[in-house]
């Protein structure tokens, strides 16, 4: 038989037996209790926290598709009234111009047969700062006849409204429209921003560089969108580089507009370029589209309009 002592543990007297205190659990097992309390609270959480949303760029896509859908309705200039941001700029002969102030000036001409479709889009991971850009027509019969490209920003409302609207013109090859069926392809997201300060800061300087040496083909990345007036459209591999250096390897840029995301991830930067061609001095028209990839800032979308 085994022999149990009784004894009174300090003051309060409560008893034990051989030692082991049967009121209160003993440290192992209260350490047991406390994990597994604190599984369950994790559980919870993760339950009923909710999901991260997905950045898609379908939000770009729409606000395109409607200022499109907007023009066939009530024409093509008071469409881009409705559609322009109060800081919105388009390019033109005089260069780059304030699109409110310009547009208020171009009367109606009642035309509804300007065309254009979103094939390409992208959007920040704020969800804040986009692009789109396809083919446009201006007959009836919608034939295309080059490309557009959009930056669009998100307004204190909600809204969505342009920064810049002015593609590369005329280009070799435009089109051909998506089917009803299809979507825009989508550049992908950007795994990481820097903030929007930091990003329009890092991205200046490289176009300040690049400005200095008319030299981007480092940056370029290999999925890159690169147009030039009445050239073909190319994508990403050899055909963009070259494009990159045409119409000579010795562009001059000047940045004359930055914008960024609120992530810091995307960045839009627009200016006036120069370069020699036939004895003369041409001029024209930079846009590009920056983005941040694991390697650096890189450019995934780069225009050089006017000038041939």
């Amino acid at each position: 038989m085994v022999k149990r002592a009784a004894t009174a543990d300090g003051a309060g007297g409560r008893p034990v037996a051989n030692g082991l205190d049967f009121a209160r659990p003993n440290e192992p097992v209260r350490a047991m209790r406390r994990f597994f309390l604190a599984s369950l609270m994790l559980l919870a959480a993760c339950a009923t926290a909710p999901a991260e949303p997905i950045v898609t760029a379908a939000p770009v896509i729409a606000a395109e598709r409607a200022f499109a859908a907007r023009a066939g309705e009530i024409g093509w200039i008071p469409a881009f009234r409705e559609y322009t941001a109060p800081d919105g700029q388009i390019g033109g002969p005089n260069g780059i111009v304030s699109a409110p102030e310009s547009l208020a000036q171009t009367p109606d001409d009642g035309s509804r047969t300007l065309y254009w479709q979103p094939a390409y889009a992208g959007i920040a991971r704020s969800g804040d700062f986009g692009f789109t850009t396809g083919p446009f027509s201006v007959d009836e019969a919608r034939t295309p006849r080059g490309q557009y490209f959009t930056v669009w920003r998100r307004q204190a409302d909600g809204s969505w409204k342009w920064i810049w609207d002015g593609g590369p013109g005329g280009v070799a090859g435009a089109g051909p429209y998506l089917a009803p069926d299809e979507t825009p392809g989508e550049l992908p997201l950007a795994e990481r921003g820097v903030g929007a300060t930091e990003a329009a800061a890092q991205v200046a300087e490289i176009e300040r560089r690049a400005g200095e040496s008319g030299r981007l083909s480092a940056s370029l990345a290999a999925d890159a969108h690169v147009y030039r007036s009445g050239r073909p459209r190319t994508y990403g591999g050899a055909d963009a580089a070259a494009a990159l250096v045409f119409p000579a390897a010795d562009v001059s840029y000047r940045l004359v507009r930055i914008e960024a995301s609120e992530a810091g991830d995307l960045v839009f930067t627009l200016g006036e370029a120069r370069w020699q061609a036939e004895g003369a001095e041409r001029q024209g028209q930079f846009a590009r589209i920056w983005q941040l990839r694991p390697e650096g800032w890189r450019i995934v979308y780069d225009q050089l309009a006017g000038g041939q």
